[in-house]
């Protein structure tokens, strides 16, 4: 008995000691758990407040514009001016080329730039003059002949004369963004100048100036160096066109500042290259193009008549033959077919003829059409009648709209006029004094003898008459002088005041005395212009 209850003693005290090492696991595991859990939610609490209070000043902004919601998102640095051009000025070139060739409503707009830009081109008359005093006519007259030599051959292919080469450095400058030329003065290896002037023009498209070749440590950005200032002081430019099938996309030239030039379409300060006209408004010129292309298949659809028959009872119907035909008296039903005149007297129990209604062209389309070219018009820059060939209003409306959009034009005409026209004809009055064409008078500067007067495109008249009658106001209360409004209407002054003269001496026989008055001189001339005819006939 005492044997076999020490034996008891010793399973009991055997099984105390592994209960209590159970209860001490159980309760180290339970705090691990513990732990782990409240390890957790530590992390999760510092998280939300973190959130919380970088979330903290956005909610408290006082505009409500700037504070994030489901239904608004805050919009995104997307960096410099060059960082955007960099990411999207290819793409954008691209695809405002595409709608150029595809679609007449992207082609008209640039048609529009251009010709309120630049028109058939902006003239250059001569002017040269020391500050404070009179015109050289001696001077002006030499440098407008030369010009006007140097005006039908100026580029280094021999194809477009100076009107078209502005024509085709504008156009490129609000489709790509940018447009590049280069000066060649003087005796150059392989070229011949076009005229006695040895100045030539190479006009190159934004694609010749690699967008994607960055150096930063000799300050390239997007095919241009700079100085330290930002300056452009070279270009780097392919060799040939990388577009043309000999053409190389890695080899590039450096071609001095000096000479090349930029014309760049810029919206932000330090910004290299330029953006297409059509970056705000591409969206919209393809949702229209897009729903135009759908309207005009619907309505093409639609104006094919198209009939029905409508079928009677069902159980006329087989479905030995796949289901698709009927069969009466163990034969297929005939094939009905529309002609003129055509009378269905043949028709099963039930049938009938319908045609299919459609509910094209939609009505709406005219008014959604012109709602987009509105908007498109304004991003693009051009007036939304000249745009859409939608001329109707008042005339006060016209004007109105004329008026405001001129503005628009004439500084893109005088930013085209700063970034090519006087640079190029600067270069043009150098090369003429180089060449001995022109010679410097004593004490003058090259800016003096370059002086100039640049004749813009004229704003069209809604009503020439009104127009006329304002302008001549204007003039006889001394607001402006006889060559501002010969310029208006696009022409030389001096050479209108020639022809006048000119006139005037071959008419002189025609002419009144001084002391007859006005109608019985215009009975007198109109009398001797009949008597010329008649005697002509």
């Amino acid at each position: 008995m005492a044997g076999g209850s020490h034996a008891g003693g010793e399973r009991r005290s055997a099984c105390s000691l592994g209960e209590r090492r159970f209860r001490r696991y159980d309760l180290m595991s339970s705090a691990l758990t513990a732990k782990t859990r409240l390890a957790a939610a530590l992390g999760a609490d510092r998280a939300f407040a973190t959130a919380r209070a970088q979330l903290a000043p956005v909610l408290a902004r006082a505009h409500e514009v700037t504070r994030p919601s489901r239904n608004r998102k805050l919009a995104r640095d997307w960096g410099s001016g060059n960082a955007i051009a960099g990411m999207d000025a290819r793409q954008l070139r691209d695809q405002a080329r595409h709608l150029e060739r595809d679609l007449d409503l992207a082609d008209n707009a640039l048609n529009v730039l251009v010709q309120n830009t630049v028109g058939s081109g902006i003239d250059v008359l001569s002017a040269p003059r020391l500050p404070g005093q009179a015109i050289n006519r001696e001077l002006a007259l030499q440098l407008d002949e030369l010009w006007d030599e140097w005006w039908d051959a100026p580029e280094v292919t021999g194809t477009h004369d100076y009107g078209m080469c502005q024509q085709l450095l504008a156009r490129s400058w609000f489709r790509d963004g940018d447009a590049f030329y280069q000066d060649l003065i003087g005796p150059v290896q392989y070229l011949e100048h076009g005229t006695g002037v040895p100045y030539s023009i190479e006009m190159l498209e934004a694609d010749l100036v690699p967008l994607d070749f960055n150096d930063p440590a000799r300050n390239i950005s997007q095919g241009v160096e700079c100085n330290g200032w930002g300056k452009p002081i070279a270009y780097h430019v392919f060799k040939r066109h990388p577009g043309d099938p000999t053409g190389s996309r890695t080899e590039t030239k450096r071609v001095s500042a000096e000479f090349m030039h930029r014309i760049a379409l810029v919206k932000r300060l330090h910004q290299v290259r330029g953006l297409s006209v059509f970056a705000s408004a591409m969206s919209r010129f393809e949702d229209v193009k897009d729903y135009e292309e759908s309207e005009r298949i619907a309505a093409k659809v639609a104006a094919s008549m198209t009939f029905q028959i409508k079928k009677g009872s069902g159980e006329a119907y087989s479905g030995d033959l796949g289901g698709n035909a009927l069969i009466q008296d163990g034969v297929p039903v005939r094939e009905l077919r529309l002609a003129p005149g055509a009378i269905y007297d043949d028709l099963l129990p039930g049938e009938s003829i319908e045609s299919l209604g459609t509910d094209r062209p939609n009505p709406n389309a005219a008014t959604w059409r012109k709602e987009q070219l509105r908007a498109a018009a304004g991003g693009i820059g051009v007036s939304y009648s000249s745009l859409s060939l939608d001329y109707n209003g008042t005339y006060s409306a016209q004007r109105q709209e004329l008026v405001e959009k001129w503005g628009s034009y004439l500084m893109l005409a005088e930013r085209f006029i700063a970034l090519s026209v006087r640079p190029q004809r600067v270069r043009f009055v150098q090369a003429c004094v180089l060449a001995g064409r022109v010679k410097l008078p004593r004490g003058w500067t090259l800016r003096n003898l370059a002086a100039s007067t640049y004749v813009r495109p004229v704003m069209p008249w809604i009503d020439p008459l009104k127009e006329a009658y304002a302008r001549g106001e204007a003039e006889d209360r001394g607001w402006v002088s006889p060559q501002q409004n010969t310029l208006q209407y696009g022409n030389n002054p001096v050479e209108v005041l020639r022809q006048r003269e000119d006139w005037q001496e071959q008419n002189r026989d025609l002419m009144p005395p001084a002391s007859t008055t006005s109608a019985e001189a215009r009975a007198r001339v109109v009398a001797s212009l009949q008597h010329d005819l008649s005697r002509s006939e």
